[in-house]
Protein backbone atom coordinates (compact mmCIF):
# COMPACT_ATOMS: atom_id res chain seq x y z
CA UNK A 1 0.00 0.00 0.00
CA UNK A 2 2.86 2.31 0.45
CA UNK A 3 3.54 1.91 -3.46
CA UNK A 4 -0.28 3.63 -4.00
CA UNK A 5 0.57 6.64 -1.61
CA UNK A 6 3.15 7.19 -3.31
CA UNK A 7 2.21 7.25 -6.60
CA UNK A 8 -1.01 9.48 -5.18
CA UNK A 9 2.02 11.62 -3.93
CA UNK A 10 3.74 11.99 -6.88
CA UNK A 11 0.46 13.02 -8.56
CA UNK A 12 -1.41 15.26 -5.85
CA UNK A 13 1.53 16.35 -3.91
CA UNK A 14 2.10 15.97 0.03
CA UNK A 15 0.24 18.56 0.94
CA UNK A 16 -2.71 16.76 -1.05
CA UNK A 17 -2.11 13.11 0.30
CA UNK A 18 -2.73 12.75 3.96
CA UNK A 19 -1.47 9.57 6.30
CA UNK A 20 -1.98 11.17 9.64
CA UNK A 21 -3.32 8.44 12.08
CA UNK A 22 -5.50 11.07 13.21
CA UNK A 23 -7.34 12.47 9.92
CA UNK A 24 -7.42 9.39 8.54
CA UNK A 25 -8.69 7.76 11.70
CA UNK A 26 -11.44 10.73 11.77
CA UNK A 27 -12.26 10.60 8.37
CA UNK A 28 -12.81 6.51 8.51
CA UNK A 29 -15.60 6.91 11.13
CA UNK A 30 -19.08 8.35 10.02
CA UNK A 31 -20.86 10.87 11.99
CA UNK A 32 -22.92 8.99 14.35
CA UNK A 33 -19.74 6.68 15.44
CA UNK A 34 -21.21 3.71 14.44
CA UNK A 35 -19.49 3.03 11.39
CA UNK A 36 -15.60 2.86 11.82
CA UNK A 37 -13.09 1.76 9.13
CA UNK A 38 -9.66 2.65 8.06
CA UNK A 39 -8.24 4.09 5.73
CA UNK A 40 -4.20 4.38 3.90
CA UNK A 41 -4.67 7.77 3.37
CA UNK A 42 -6.79 10.85 2.79
CA UNK A 43 -6.71 12.38 -1.06
CA UNK A 44 -7.83 15.94 -1.28
CA UNK A 45 -7.97 16.47 -5.32
CA UNK A 46 -8.67 20.26 -6.81
CA UNK A 47 -9.60 19.69 -9.88
CA UNK A 48 -11.37 16.60 -12.33
CA UNK A 49 -7.99 15.40 -13.67
CA UNK A 50 -6.77 14.62 -10.17
CA UNK A 51 -9.69 12.55 -9.81
CA UNK A 52 -9.34 10.90 -12.49
CA UNK A 53 -5.82 9.75 -11.94
CA UNK A 54 -6.31 8.92 -8.57
CA UNK A 55 -8.41 6.23 -10.07
CA UNK A 56 -6.59 5.56 -12.76
CA UNK A 57 -4.05 4.29 -9.55
CA UNK A 58 -6.47 2.41 -7.83
CA UNK A 59 -7.65 0.41 -10.95
CA UNK A 60 -4.12 -0.58 -11.56
CA UNK A 61 -3.04 -1.29 -7.90
CA UNK A 62 -6.83 -2.75 -6.91
CA UNK A 63 -7.39 -0.20 -4.34
CA UNK A 64 -10.69 0.87 -3.13
CA UNK A 65 -11.69 4.20 -2.86
CA UNK A 66 -14.51 5.50 -0.77
CA UNK A 67 -15.76 9.46 -2.18
CA UNK A 68 -16.44 11.28 0.97
CA UNK A 69 -18.19 15.08 1.11
CA UNK A 70 -18.86 16.50 4.60
CA UNK A 71 -18.41 13.09 6.41
CA UNK A 72 -21.99 13.82 7.59
CA UNK A 73 -23.60 10.35 6.41
CA UNK A 74 -25.75 8.12 9.52
CA UNK A 75 -25.81 5.24 7.61
CA UNK A 76 -21.55 4.80 7.13
CA UNK A 77 -22.32 5.96 3.28
CA UNK A 78 -18.98 7.29 3.15
CA UNK A 79 -17.40 5.07 5.59
CA UNK A 80 -14.25 2.63 4.14
CA UNK A 81 -15.44 -1.15 4.09
CA UNK A 82 -12.31 -2.94 2.87
CA UNK A 83 -9.60 -0.26 3.43
CA UNK A 84 -7.84 1.69 0.60
CA UNK A 85 -7.94 5.28 0.12
CA UNK A 86 -10.77 8.23 0.85
CA UNK A 87 -11.16 10.54 -1.43
CA UNK A 88 -12.63 13.90 -0.25
CA UNK A 89 -14.25 16.83 -2.43
CA UNK A 90 -13.82 19.24 -0.24
CA UNK A 91 -11.11 21.16 -2.00
CA UNK A 92 -13.06 20.64 -5.46
CA UNK A 93 -15.26 24.06 -5.07
CA UNK A 94 -16.25 26.89 -7.37
CA UNK A 95 -19.73 28.34 -7.52
CA UNK A 96 -20.90 30.01 -11.25
CA UNK A 97 -24.54 31.89 -11.11
CA UNK A 98 -26.33 32.01 -14.12
CA UNK A 99 -29.11 34.68 -12.88
CA UNK A 100 -31.48 34.74 -16.26
CA UNK A 101 -31.79 30.67 -16.56
CA UNK A 102 -31.79 30.23 -12.72
CA UNK A 103 -28.82 27.67 -12.14
CA UNK A 104 -25.97 26.91 -10.40
CA UNK A 105 -22.63 25.08 -11.34
CA UNK A 106 -21.51 24.03 -8.16
CA UNK A 107 -18.03 21.83 -7.34
CA UNK A 108 -19.12 18.81 -5.56
CA UNK A 109 -17.05 20.22 -2.24
CA UNK A 110 -19.18 23.26 -2.13
CA UNK A 111 -21.57 23.64 1.08
CA UNK A 112 -24.95 24.13 0.91
CA UNK A 113 -24.52 27.10 3.06
CA UNK A 114 -21.39 28.31 0.68
CA UNK A 115 -24.30 27.84 -2.30
CA UNK A 116 -26.78 29.76 -0.53
CA UNK A 117 -24.26 32.42 0.65
CA UNK A 118 -23.46 32.92 -3.30
CA UNK A 119 -27.26 32.61 -4.88
CA UNK A 120 -28.43 34.85 -2.14
CA UNK A 121 -26.13 38.05 -4.16
CA UNK A 122 -29.07 37.09 -6.58
CA UNK A 123 -31.88 36.80 -5.28
CA UNK A 124 -31.99 33.06 -5.37
CA UNK A 125 -31.22 30.19 -3.50
CA UNK A 126 -30.92 26.18 -3.51
CA UNK A 127 -34.19 24.33 -2.83
CA UNK A 128 -33.39 21.53 -0.96
CA UNK A 129 -32.08 22.42 2.71
CA UNK A 130 -30.87 20.47 5.50
CA UNK A 131 -30.16 20.77 9.44
CA UNK A 132 -26.56 20.10 8.20
CA UNK A 133 -26.18 22.30 5.49
CA UNK A 134 -23.13 23.96 7.28
CA UNK A 135 -21.38 20.83 6.55
CA UNK A 136 -23.20 18.95 3.77
CA UNK A 137 -21.56 18.83 0.31
CA UNK A 138 -23.56 19.20 -2.90
CA UNK A 139 -21.48 16.36 -4.40
CA UNK A 140 -23.19 13.88 -1.25
CA UNK A 141 -26.24 15.07 -1.28
CA UNK A 142 -26.34 14.44 -5.13
CA UNK A 143 -25.16 10.56 -4.34
CA UNK A 144 -27.54 10.16 -2.06
CA UNK A 145 -30.36 11.93 -3.53
CA UNK A 146 -30.86 14.04 -0.45
CA UNK A 147 -34.81 15.28 0.61
CA UNK A 148 -34.28 17.81 3.55
CA UNK A 149 -36.93 20.03 4.77
CA UNK A 150 -38.60 21.74 1.53
CA UNK A 151 -39.34 18.14 -0.59
CA UNK A 152 -43.26 18.42 -0.13
CA UNK A 153 -43.25 21.76 -2.41
CA UNK A 154 -39.75 21.38 -4.95
CA UNK A 155 -38.73 17.69 -4.20
CA UNK A 156 -35.54 16.34 -3.32
CA UNK A 157 -32.52 17.03 -5.19
CA UNK A 158 -32.87 14.85 -8.26
CA UNK A 159 -35.53 17.31 -9.09
CA UNK A 160 -33.35 19.73 -8.99
CA UNK A 161 -30.60 18.67 -11.18
CA UNK A 162 -29.86 19.70 -14.88
CA UNK A 163 -26.38 18.74 -15.38
CA UNK A 164 -23.64 16.63 -14.03
CA UNK A 165 -19.69 15.97 -14.48
CA UNK A 166 -18.56 12.64 -12.81
CA UNK A 167 -15.62 10.58 -13.54
CA UNK A 168 -16.58 6.90 -13.75
CA UNK A 169 -14.71 4.07 -12.31
CA UNK A 170 -13.70 3.57 -15.97
CA UNK A 171 -11.83 6.22 -15.37
CA UNK A 172 -13.72 7.85 -18.23
CA UNK A 173 -14.94 11.42 -17.73
CA UNK A 174 -18.87 12.00 -18.05
CA UNK A 175 -19.36 15.74 -18.68
CA UNK A 176 -22.94 17.06 -19.23
CA UNK A 177 -22.52 20.73 -17.49
CA UNK A 178 -24.72 22.75 -20.34
CA UNK A 179 -27.57 23.26 -17.67
CA UNK A 180 -30.78 22.89 -20.21
CA UNK A 181 -33.76 22.15 -18.44
CA UNK A 182 -34.82 20.20 -21.29
CA UNK A 183 -32.55 17.20 -22.93
CA UNK A 184 -33.96 14.16 -24.02
CA UNK A 185 -31.05 13.05 -26.18
CA UNK A 186 -29.79 9.81 -24.51
CA UNK A 187 -29.17 8.55 -20.79
CA UNK A 188 -29.93 11.37 -18.37
CA UNK A 189 -26.65 10.77 -16.68
CA UNK A 190 -27.35 12.93 -13.52
CA UNK A 191 -30.12 10.94 -12.62
CA UNK A 192 -28.38 7.94 -12.95
CA UNK A 193 -25.73 8.97 -10.65
CA UNK A 194 -28.05 10.84 -8.35
CA UNK A 195 -28.51 8.21 -5.28
CA UNK A 196 -25.88 5.50 -6.78
CA UNK A 197 -23.99 6.48 -3.12
CA UNK A 198 -20.80 6.87 -5.05
CA UNK A 199 -20.86 3.67 -6.15
CA UNK A 200 -20.48 4.41 -10.12
CA UNK A 201 -18.23 7.53 -10.26
CA UNK A 202 -17.14 9.98 -8.44
CA UNK A 203 -19.16 13.43 -8.75
CA UNK A 204 -16.71 16.19 -9.59
CA UNK A 205 -19.41 19.19 -10.43
CA UNK A 206 -23.51 19.54 -10.80
CA UNK A 207 -25.97 21.96 -12.38
CA UNK A 208 -28.84 22.83 -10.07
CA UNK A 209 -31.73 24.83 -10.41
CA UNK A 210 -32.47 27.82 -8.10
CA UNK A 211 -36.18 29.09 -7.08
CA UNK A 212 -36.44 32.49 -6.27
CA UNK A 213 -35.39 33.52 -2.55
CA UNK A 214 -38.18 33.83 -0.23
CA UNK A 215 -38.55 37.30 1.21
CA UNK A 216 -40.56 36.48 4.33
CA UNK A 217 -40.67 33.36 6.28
CA UNK A 218 -43.68 32.33 8.47
CA UNK A 219 -43.31 29.36 11.03
CA UNK A 220 -45.82 27.63 13.53
CA UNK A 221 -44.76 25.68 16.21
CA UNK A 222 -48.17 23.77 17.57
CA UNK A 223 -49.06 21.47 19.86
CA UNK A 224 -50.63 17.81 18.95
CA UNK A 225 -51.85 15.13 20.96
CA UNK A 226 -51.49 12.49 18.17
CA UNK A 227 -50.00 11.73 15.18
CA UNK A 228 -52.83 11.01 12.98
CA UNK A 229 -54.14 14.70 14.04
CA UNK A 230 -51.08 16.22 13.17
CA UNK A 231 -51.53 14.64 9.46
CA UNK A 232 -54.95 15.95 9.19
CA UNK A 233 -53.59 19.57 9.97
CA UNK A 234 -51.02 19.29 7.19
CA UNK A 235 -53.30 17.79 5.20
CA UNK A 236 -55.56 20.99 5.08
CA UNK A 237 -52.51 23.22 5.15
CA UNK A 238 -51.07 22.17 2.12
CA UNK A 239 -55.09 22.82 0.73
CA UNK A 240 -55.11 26.39 2.53
CA UNK A 241 -51.52 27.50 1.71
CA UNK A 242 -49.14 27.48 -1.75
CA UNK A 243 -46.46 28.71 0.10
CA UNK A 244 -46.59 25.55 2.78
CA UNK A 245 -42.55 24.92 2.60
CA UNK A 246 -42.20 22.50 5.50
CA UNK A 247 -44.29 20.44 7.66
CA UNK A 248 -41.67 18.67 9.86
CA UNK A 249 -42.86 16.77 13.51
CA UNK A 250 -41.19 15.82 16.53
CA UNK A 251 -42.29 13.85 19.79
CA UNK A 252 -42.20 14.23 22.95
CA UNK A 253 -38.97 12.45 24.00
CA UNK A 254 -36.77 14.32 21.33
CA UNK A 255 -38.08 17.64 22.40
CA UNK A 256 -37.30 16.97 26.34
CA UNK A 257 -33.71 16.11 24.62
CA UNK A 258 -33.19 19.41 22.95
CA UNK A 259 -34.64 21.32 26.11
CA UNK A 260 -32.19 19.22 28.57
CA UNK A 261 -29.22 19.74 26.00
CA UNK A 262 -29.75 23.62 24.86
CA UNK A 263 -30.95 24.32 28.65
CA UNK A 264 -33.90 25.51 26.16
CA UNK A 265 -37.48 26.85 27.81
CA UNK A 266 -40.75 24.88 25.70
CA UNK A 267 -42.21 27.79 24.55
CA UNK A 268 -45.90 26.67 24.90
CA UNK A 269 -47.60 24.88 27.92
CA UNK A 270 -47.09 21.17 28.77
CA UNK A 271 -44.79 19.34 26.81
CA UNK A 272 -47.13 17.61 23.57
CA UNK A 273 -47.05 14.14 22.44
CA UNK A 274 -46.16 15.41 19.48
CA UNK A 275 -45.36 18.91 18.12
CA UNK A 276 -46.17 19.97 14.48
CA UNK A 277 -44.01 22.58 12.32
CA UNK A 278 -45.26 24.67 9.67
CA UNK A 279 -43.63 27.23 7.78
CA UNK A 280 -44.79 28.77 4.83
CA UNK A 281 -42.63 31.04 2.48
CA UNK A 282 -43.00 34.17 -0.03
CA UNK A 283 -43.57 37.56 -0.26
CA UNK A 284 -45.77 38.12 2.66
CA UNK A 285 -45.85 37.38 6.07
CA UNK A 286 -48.41 34.91 6.99
CA UNK A 287 -48.49 34.94 10.40
CA UNK A 288 -51.92 36.09 11.19
CA UNK A 289 -53.16 33.33 8.39
CA UNK A 290 -51.33 30.64 9.86
CA UNK A 291 -53.20 31.60 13.05
CA UNK A 292 -56.49 31.92 12.45
CA UNK A 293 -56.17 28.46 10.08
CA UNK A 294 -54.57 26.70 13.63
CA UNK A 295 -57.63 28.41 15.24
CA UNK A 296 -60.16 26.61 13.30
CA UNK A 297 -58.14 23.13 14.20
CA UNK A 298 -59.52 21.76 17.59
CA UNK A 299 -56.35 19.36 16.94
CA UNK A 300 -54.20 22.11 17.43
CA UNK A 301 -53.89 22.53 21.37
CA UNK A 302 -51.65 25.18 21.32
CA UNK A 303 -49.33 27.14 19.01
CA UNK A 304 -46.22 29.75 19.08
CA UNK A 305 -45.51 32.11 15.76
CA UNK A 306 -42.92 33.83 14.64
CA UNK A 307 -41.57 34.98 11.31
CA UNK A 308 -38.15 35.40 9.74
CA UNK A 309 -35.34 35.67 11.79
CA UNK A 310 -37.35 35.37 14.99
CA UNK A 311 -38.63 31.83 13.62
CA UNK A 312 -34.98 30.42 14.49
CA UNK A 313 -36.44 29.55 17.72
CA UNK A 314 -38.65 27.53 16.79
CA UNK A 315 -37.09 25.39 14.32
CA UNK A 316 -34.31 24.86 16.72
CA UNK A 317 -36.75 22.66 18.41
CA UNK A 318 -36.41 20.66 14.71
CA UNK A 319 -32.57 21.34 13.79
CA UNK A 320 -31.23 19.99 17.19
CA UNK A 321 -32.95 16.63 17.27
CA UNK A 322 -29.77 14.77 16.12
CA UNK A 323 -27.68 16.26 18.24
CA UNK A 324 -29.43 15.88 21.17
CA UNK A 325 -29.47 12.22 20.48
CA UNK A 326 -26.19 11.77 19.79
CA UNK A 327 -25.33 13.03 22.99
CA UNK A 328 -27.09 9.78 24.80
CA UNK A 329 -24.68 7.37 23.31
CA UNK A 330 -23.86 5.63 19.28
CA UNK A 331 -27.87 5.48 17.69
CA UNK A 332 -29.42 3.50 15.11
CA UNK A 333 -31.05 5.66 13.17
CA UNK A 334 -33.17 4.47 10.46
CA UNK A 335 -34.37 6.36 7.53
CA UNK A 336 -37.67 5.68 6.09
CA UNK A 337 -40.63 6.33 3.81
CA UNK A 338 -44.09 5.37 5.16
CA UNK A 339 -47.14 6.02 3.16
CA UNK A 340 -48.62 9.19 4.72
CA UNK A 341 -51.71 7.32 6.34
CA UNK A 342 -49.68 4.47 7.74
CA UNK A 343 -47.74 6.69 9.64
CA UNK A 344 -49.51 6.46 13.19
CA UNK A 345 -49.78 2.76 12.83
CA UNK A 346 -46.32 2.65 12.02
CA UNK A 347 -45.19 4.12 15.30
CA UNK A 348 -47.43 2.54 17.31
CA UNK A 349 -46.17 -0.67 16.12
CA UNK A 350 -42.47 -0.24 16.63
CA UNK A 351 -43.58 1.45 20.02
CA UNK A 352 -45.35 -1.91 20.85
CA UNK A 353 -42.21 -4.00 19.77
CA UNK A 354 -40.35 -2.04 21.25
CA UNK A 355 -42.39 -1.90 25.00
CA UNK A 356 -42.35 -5.58 24.52
CA UNK A 357 -39.13 -7.21 22.97
CA UNK A 358 -36.81 -4.67 23.29
CA UNK A 359 -37.48 -3.06 26.64
CA UNK A 360 -33.93 -1.14 27.86
CA UNK A 361 -34.42 0.09 24.15
CA UNK A 362 -35.49 4.02 23.42
CA UNK A 363 -37.16 5.13 20.11
CA UNK A 364 -37.57 8.79 19.13
CA UNK A 365 -39.03 9.96 16.24
CA UNK A 366 -39.20 12.64 14.00
CA UNK A 367 -39.42 13.32 10.61
CA UNK A 368 -40.57 15.65 7.39
CA UNK A 369 -44.65 14.56 7.53
CA UNK A 370 -45.24 15.84 4.24
CA UNK A 371 -43.56 13.07 2.05
CA UNK A 372 -43.87 10.24 4.92
CA UNK A 373 -40.56 9.88 6.32
CA UNK A 374 -40.05 9.31 9.51
CA UNK A 375 -36.80 8.92 10.83
CA UNK A 376 -36.59 6.42 13.88
CA UNK A 377 -33.82 6.61 16.37
CA UNK A 378 -33.03 3.72 18.23
CA UNK A 379 -30.45 4.44 21.81
CA UNK A 380 -29.33 1.96 23.88
CA UNK A 381 -28.81 -0.67 21.47
CA UNK A 382 -25.38 -2.48 20.76
CA UNK A 383 -23.26 -0.89 17.57
CA UNK A 384 -23.40 -4.47 16.24
CA UNK A 385 -27.07 -5.70 17.33
CA UNK A 386 -28.88 -5.14 13.92
CA UNK A 387 -31.78 -7.61 14.65
CA UNK A 388 -34.47 -4.93 15.68
CA UNK A 389 -33.34 -2.91 12.68
CA UNK A 390 -33.97 -5.63 10.62
CA UNK A 391 -37.05 -6.10 12.89
CA UNK A 392 -38.29 -2.64 11.65
CA UNK A 393 -37.42 -2.51 7.89
CA UNK A 394 -39.08 -5.39 7.17
CA UNK A 395 -42.42 -3.72 8.60
CA UNK A 396 -41.69 -0.76 6.42
CA UNK A 397 -41.58 -3.33 3.68
CA UNK A 398 -44.59 -4.65 4.11
CA UNK A 399 -45.94 -1.62 4.88
CA UNK A 400 -45.68 -0.30 1.02
CA UNK A 401 -42.72 1.71 2.31
CA UNK A 402 -39.24 2.24 1.52
CA UNK A 403 -36.22 1.62 3.79
CA UNK A 404 -34.54 4.66 2.49
CA UNK A 405 -36.01 7.72 2.14
CA UNK A 406 -33.12 10.52 2.26
CA UNK A 407 -29.93 8.73 4.00
CA UNK A 408 -28.57 6.04 1.40
CA UNK A 409 -28.58 2.39 1.93
CA UNK A 410 -24.73 2.61 2.71
CA UNK A 411 -23.03 0.11 4.91
CA UNK A 412 -26.47 0.02 7.31
CA UNK A 413 -28.82 -0.95 5.35
CA UNK A 414 -26.96 -3.45 2.79
CA UNK A 415 -28.53 -6.76 4.18
CA UNK A 416 -31.99 -5.45 4.06
CA UNK A 417 -32.06 -3.85 0.31
CA UNK A 418 -33.83 -7.18 -0.95
CA UNK A 419 -37.14 -6.32 1.56
CA UNK A 420 -37.97 -3.67 -1.28
CA UNK A 421 -35.79 -4.55 -4.12
CA UNK A 422 -36.37 -7.68 -6.22
CA UNK A 423 -33.94 -10.11 -7.52
CA UNK A 424 -34.52 -8.13 -11.12
CA UNK A 425 -33.89 -4.73 -9.31
CA UNK A 426 -30.80 -5.70 -7.78
CA UNK A 427 -29.56 -7.76 -10.61
CA UNK A 428 -30.40 -4.72 -13.19
CA UNK A 429 -28.04 -2.49 -10.72
CA UNK A 430 -25.13 -4.59 -10.11
CA UNK A 431 -25.01 -4.81 -14.00
CA UNK A 432 -24.93 -1.52 -14.41
CA UNK A 433 -22.17 -0.56 -12.05
CA UNK A 434 -20.30 -3.96 -13.91
CA UNK A 435 -20.53 -1.27 -16.81
CA UNK A 436 -19.44 1.15 -15.12
CA UNK A 437 -16.86 0.32 -12.35
CA UNK A 438 -15.76 -2.91 -13.70
CA UNK A 439 -12.61 -3.38 -11.10
CA UNK A 440 -15.29 -2.58 -7.84
CA UNK A 441 -12.77 -0.07 -6.41
CA UNK A 442 -15.83 2.91 -6.00
CA UNK A 443 -17.00 2.05 -2.37
CA UNK A 444 -17.17 -1.26 -1.90
CA UNK A 445 -19.52 -2.04 0.40
CA UNK A 446 -21.91 0.31 0.01
CA UNK A 447 -25.15 -0.28 -1.17
CA UNK A 448 -24.33 -3.48 -2.19
CA UNK A 449 -22.81 -6.03 -0.11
Amino acid sequence: MQDVVEALRKSFGSNSVVTDPEITTSNATDWTGRFRGEAICVIRPVNPWQVQRAIEIARNSHTPITTQGGNTSLVGGATPVNGGVILSSQFLKGIEIERTSQIARVGAGVTLTELNSKAGEFGLRFAVDLAARDSATLGGMVATNAGGIHVLRYGGTRQQLVGIEAILGTGQMISRMEGLYKDNSGYDWASILCGSEGTLGVITKAVVKLVPAAKHRSVALVSVDTLAGAIRIMAEARRTFASLDAAEFMSRAGLKLVQRLGEKRWPLGDMPAYALLLETAGDEVEVDELAEFLENHEEATDAALAYDSRADGLWSWREEQSVAINSQGIPHKLDVTIPIEEMPAFVGYVSELIGIEYPRVQAIFFGHLGDGNIHVNLLNVDEADDEIDHEILATVASSGGSISAEHGIGRAKVHDLSLTRSPQDIGSMLSIKRALDPSHILNPGILFD
